[in-house]
């Protein structure tokens, strides 16, 4: 039996998947790197690693609850030593933009800046 994947490895895998409001802005970020991943929480089991994880939604009108559901299942459901998934929404909207981890948020600027746009 594959060892189960490491926090940092789900972290990486849920990257993978580019918020379209990071892309929109210039600066594309994956679920880790916006700070929409509110937890993670890997366990062995009998027959493989189980892997939990809550996501948080950016706006209550955010439309990507769903695609960021289905995606996360399916790329952690291909991580080695992976036999269950659950992926859930955080209840409540409690993302904001302060939120945004300071390597992503510098990043931003600096797009914002070159572009000329003021941030609020």
């Amino acid at each position: 039996m594959a060892d189960p994947p490491t926090e940092a490895q789900v972290r990486a895998a849920l990257d993978t998947i580019v918020d379209p409001c990071s892309s929109a802005a210039g600066a594309p970020a994956g679920l880790d790197e916006m700070g929409i991943v509110q937890d993670v929480d890997v366990r062995r089991g009998p027959a493989g690693a189980r892997v939990s994880v809550v996501l948080r939604l950016t706006a209550p009108s955010c439309l990507m609850g769903i695609p960021f559901l289905t995606s996360a299942r399916q790329r952690l459901s291909e991580l080695a030593g992976v036999t269950e998934v659950e992926v859930s929404l955080a209840s409540g909207i409690n993302w904001t933009p302060a939120d945004l981890p300071r390597r992503y948020a510098e990043r931003l600027e600096r797009v914002r800046a070159r572009r000329g746009v003021m941030t609020p």
